[in-house]
């Protein structure tokens, strides 16, 4: 496995990794799904780290550039976001994702944000990693937030047979 930075050629192959692990309720097509994904990577390319094996992108993980809204209301100054942390289904569990997310977020200046979700009714499905990783929880937005602001194109639950999805907000805070 190698670790690296992700380059512009990457972005097709992180936009069909992403679009194949989201799910797909309120969009027209898979094709505009992946269109959306090659656009919102595109623009921040540069933040986002990329696991190979054999050449093929199996993993990926994006940090936003300086945030300048509190989207929130957490009162956050200088605020980065991670985009996307995705892990082929074949590789999850082996600390791929664990590793992209430490490349993005271990030398931070600034507090990180992560807008974690969940459909198995427990916890958010990145919870262990994020806890590894030195975030903590710090808002709960409930289990409608997704439901409610129309957000349910990026559930993590294919079919969409959930009544309910976890969301939290989660920060690393910066290194003193």
């Amino acid at each position: 496995m190698d670790y690296r930075k992700a380059t512009s050629c990457d972005i097709n192959s992180i936009a069909y990794l992403i679009s194949g692990l989201l799910g797909t309720c309120n969009i027209k097509s898979k094709k505009t799904i992946l269109e959306s994904n090659i656009e919102e990577i595109s623009k921040d390319i540069n933040n986002y780290y990329v696991c190979t094996i054999n050449n093929k992108i199996i993993g990926a993980c994006g940090i936003s550039n300086i945030l300048e809204k509190d989207n929130f209301n957490l009162g956050l100054k200088n605020v980065r976001e991670i985009l996307y942390l995705v892990v082929d289904k074949k590789y999850q569990g082996i600390g791929i994702g664990t590793k992209l997310l430490k490349l993005c977020s271990d030398d931070n200046k600034h507090n990180i944000l992560y807008e974690a979700l969940g459909d198995n009714g427990r916890y958010v499905n990145s919870k262990f990693i994020l806890e590894k990783c030195g975030y903590k929880m710090v808002k709960n937005l409930g289990n409608d937030y997704y439901r409610k602001n129309n957000y349910c194109h990026k559930c993590v639950n294919r079919n969409k047979n959930c009544k309910e999805c976890i969301a939290e907000i989660w920060v690393k805070h910066k290194l003193i």
